[in-house]
Parts: structure tokens; sequence; C-alpha cells
């Protein structure tokens, strides 16, 4: 075989760093070629809790169900996902966690992306770490206990307990048990994304902590999470913070009790250019729900994460960003993205990063709001960045319509999530009226305005949430066409009105790829020999 120069190769295998069917095929060619494969099947792991007995159990009852000639219970249909389950290889013979990471030793340094998910994959069921925890487990309360699976399969309390603890131990945990997410092997991680619910599966023991140089069980998330970021400062440049349970006015009771999650990040973390955080607001309505909530209460709301005894799992306090400060400046964000927050909690972090300055904002270029309060003051937030931004993703909801976009001077790419067809027609029409009106520049919002200034706007993005495919095809057909044609229609500009060029790109119904190119995820490739490399998008899983 012709030897073909590294650099040519790794450009030639990067090309197909989206397919993994394409590359398990490539890996299979020669060992140089399995070495840069393996680069790209392994840049992104997504790690898991795992039940290896359920999972046996699963797949032999999916195998009986497929065997069967003919069905007569609706239970016993085989679904194409069953299918596809049937023949993964891991399904019949599951193994642990540990096994695979044991397999891939070479390869993790080269590992760029760690997602840790709480719940426990059953065949093409997730089940959330608090349902697993009463319902397979019998943990939190006798009521749970009682309606326990295995509960059903034993007669007296001691044997319960007895397969309750041999269960809980069998569970094949990425960090082991009696250990945490910190003792996982990654070292030069670019992006970690880290569900809060994770820490229902590292409860402390008392046992544990006690002797050691470790924090007592209030400070036991934040210190697994700080020392996470700490070992992979160098490289990490991205954090997603999901289902985050702090930001809350009853925990700033004292100094030690407020929140200490960004001063943290902040501290640990020098490198740190996107900040994706998410509340406990979920993103999406019901899908029997159409009109838009007449209420903040009216979203629905994730509940709290817990341990398996019951007790919630506790925010990041004020004093553990402290006792984990390095001797670093605050990291300078490029891309935030804020999610599923109230009223109380957004103007604490409004507080954070503006009043005491945890992160510097000065070269924020891209940033996204979703699930914001009903009538959130986007005005002060935007006052505060409008002036370096390019990228800005939002709600199509009601607090947006007084926003004049020729307030963001550099501003190329706005992205607009259509969540509900009831603001939608009553407000569409004056949102893309705002877009091109005449507008004025000014040095601060709402004050004198200064002088003209051309608008330029080179991509507007419509997507709908979460409606029926009736309800999408009316939404897109009546009114995003419709309104937009003068948009894209080359406009007369007079002398004394403000100049407005068309709009390069407008598209609709694909929010995941707006957002991945407004909160851009990048990573370097290839092996140049001028020591550049490429850059090439790449949109995680959670925005597919």
């Amino acid at each position: 075989m012709i030897k073909l120069p590294k650099e040519l190769l790794d450009r030639f295998i990067d090309e197909f760093h989206d397919s993994v069917r394409d590359l398990k095929v490539l890996s299979l060619v020669c060992r140089p070629w399995l070495h840069r494969a393996r680069y790209h099947l392994f840049r992104t792991l997504v790690l898991m809790p795992q039940d290896l007995q359920a999972i046996q159990d699963n797949y032999a009852d999916v195998k009986r169900r497929a065997s069967l000639p003919y069905i007569v219970d609706p239970d016993d249909y085989v679904t194409e996902q069953d299918e596809e389950f049937l023949q993964s290889p891991l399904a019949e013979n599951p193994q642990p966690i540990q096994s695979f990471l044991s397999s891939i030793t070479d390869t993790l340094p080269h590992v760029r992306g760690l997602r840790l998910l709480s719940f426990i994959q059953l065949g093409v069921s997730q089940i959330r770490a608090r349902e697993y925890f009463h319902i397979w487990l019998g943990y939190g309360g006798d009521e749970n206990a009682l309606r326990c699976r295995l509960r059903w399969m034993l007669s007296s309390n001691e044997e319960f307990l007895e397969r309750q603890k041999a269960r809980w131990d069998a569970v094949d945990l990425p960090w082991k048990h009696g250990t945490g997410l910190h003792a996982l092997p990654f070292r030069n991680l670019r992006y970690i994304q880290v569900h809060w619910s994770v820490f229902s599966w590292t409860p402390p023991s008392e046992n544990q902590l006690t002797g050691l140089d470790l924090p007592n069980s209030d400070h036991w998330p934040s210190y697994q999470l700080a020392m996470l970021v700490k070992f992979n400062a160098e490289t990490l440049d991205h954090i997603f913070i999901n289902e985050y349970p702090g930001f809350q006015l009853e925990q700033y009771g004292s100094s030690t009790v407020g929140d200490g999650l960004l001063d943290l990040l902040s501290t640990n973390a020098p490198n740190l250019q996107s900040l994706c955080l998410g509340g406990l607001r979920a993103p999406y309505y019901p899908h029997y729900h159409i009109d838009n909530p007449k209420g903040s209460d009216d979203f629905l709301t994730d509940d709290r994460a817990l341990y398996p005894s019951g007790k919630e799992v506790p925010h990041v306090m004020s004093s553990d960003a402290n006792r984990h400060r390095e001797d670093s400046s605050n990291s300078s964000l490029e891309r935030l993205f804020l999610q599923g927050f109230d009223s109380e909690s957004t103007s604490l972090i409004e507080d954070a990063l503006f009043n005491r300055g945890v992160f510097s904002l000065r070269r924020l270029r891209c940033l996204g709001f979703s699930v914001m309060p009903e009538n959130y003051n986007y005005k002060f937030f935007l006052s505060k960045v409008r002036g370096s931004l390019t990228h800005l993703a939002l709600d199509l909801d009601q607090s947006i319509l007084d926003l004049k976009f020729s307030w963001f001077p550099h501003l190329e790419c706005l992205s607009l999530n259509i969540r509900s067809t009831y603001y939608t027609w009553k407000s569409l029409h004056t949102m893309v009226r705002s877009l091109y009106e005449d507008a004025y520049y000014s040095d601060e919002l709402g004050s004198k305005p200064a002088m003209r200034t051309w608008v330029r706007l080179f991509h507007v993005a419509f997507g709908p949430g979460v409606f029926d495919e009736a309800a999408q095809q009316y939404l897109i057909i009546a009114s995003v066409d419709d309104m937009l044609e003068s948009m894209v229609s080359p406009h007369s500009v007079s002398s004394e009105s403000v100049g407005r060029s068309m709009v390069d790109t407008i598209t609709i119904d694909i929010p995941e790829t707006v957002l991945a190119k407004a909160l851009p995820f990048t990573f370097q490739t290839g092996c140049l020999k001028h020591g550049k490399t490429d850059k090439w998008w790449f949109v995680p899983v959670y925005l597919r």
C-alpha cells in the first residue's frame, strides 16, 4: 500500500468526522487509519450509569417478543427501535464501563468532549435517576419500597434489604462506587456537559469522607465539579451545566450559603470561552398545549436532583468557590447561553456577571436565551454586551417586541425560536417590522438618538417549538413566508432614512443548526507542517 503523507491522511479521514459508520469502515483499512479514525470516534464520550442485569433482562424480553409467531397482546409488539437494540453487539452481553475505558487507554488523552448523563438506559427507554431509585431499588421511603419491583419478587424485609444493597452495588458507574466525578481519567477535555442529577449517583458516605481531606456532604458535589474542571483547566473552553437548582434568594441567608457556581467555574477554568447554563424550567411545552402559557408557573418544571436517601443534591455554595480558588484572572467569555431560569435566578446571575464581574464579557460575541421568565427585561442584559454581539438567539415572545436590532452594530445572525402559536399570530408581524424599520443609533439603549446608522443583518432564522405537524405547517405557511417577503426585497434608500440591506439568508425550522452556529463548538484537527490546524463546526449531540 502506498504510504500517504500524514497531513493528507488526516485531512481525508477528517472529512468523515460526522459519520460513525464511515469512520468504523476507515478504521479497518490499516493501523495508521485506525489511529486517526479513533481520534474522531472517541472525540466525545457519553457516560451514564448502567444496570447490566436490567439490560440483559430487557434483551431477553425483546428477543422473546421478536420470536413470537404472531402477536396477541399489544405489549408484545416489537418496534423498529427494539430491532435495532437486538442487533447491538453490547445488548446481549453488556460490558462494564471500566472495561470499556481500559480498552481505550491509549485514546483517552485524545478525548476532547465528555457528556455525563444521569438516566439509566434500558433498551429504547430512558429512566431518570429518581424513578430508578424508587421503582427499581426501593429507595426514598417505605411507600417507594412497597411498589418496588424487587418487592414483588421477595417476601421478607431482610431479603429485600439484602437484594436492595446488592442491586445498588451492581449498578455500573463510570466513576466507580465510593468515588466521585473527579475520579474519571480525563485530563485534556475541551468540552464538559454535566446534568446536575448525575450527582444523585454519588451520594456522600460518612465512612468515605471521615478522616480524609474531603468536604462534608453539603460540599461534596461542588468538590467533584471543581476537581474535574481543575484537572482539565489548561484545555477546557466549553462547559454546559444543566438542571442546576441554585441561584435562589433563600440560599443567600449568609455569605457562605450564596451561590458560587459562576465563581467556581471562572476561577478553575481560566481558558473558558463558552458557558451554557440550564435551570429547572423545562425547555418545552406539553404536546397537548399549543397556546402560550399564561404565566411562568405554566412551564413544566424539572424535579430537583435527589440522593437515594431522598435528600436534595445541594447547589454550589459561595464558600465552595473560595475553597477551590486558583490565582488566575477571570475568564473572558465569547459565548453564553442561559435557559430555564426564573426571574429570581436571572437577577442573581446578572448580579454576578455585571456587578461582581465573575466573568469578563467584553469579548462576548454569541448570546442565547431560552425559556426565560415572562416579560423578562432583555434590555438591561443586552445593553451591557450589545456592542460586541454578532450572534443572538431568542425565543419569539412578547418580551422581545420592543427590541430594536439596529442597537447591535455588529449583529450578523438572529435566531428566533417559535415556541407558541398564541404569541406568533400577534407578534410575528411586529417583530419582522422591527428588524428593518427606521432606527437610530445611540450609545445606550433608551438614550437620546445621536446619529443614523446602517442596519445590516446576514442571517435570520425561525424555528418552531414542540407542536404537532399540522400546527407547524400552518405556522410556517400562513405567517413566516408572507411576512419575510419584504425583508428579502431591495429597498429604496433615501438620505433621510436609515440604510437597509437585504438579508443574505433566511432559514426556517432548523433551530439546532442555527444554535450551533450561534454557539460555535469547534475542534482543531489536522497535523500540518506549518503548525496550523483546520477548524470545522461540530454540532453537539444535545443540539441535534
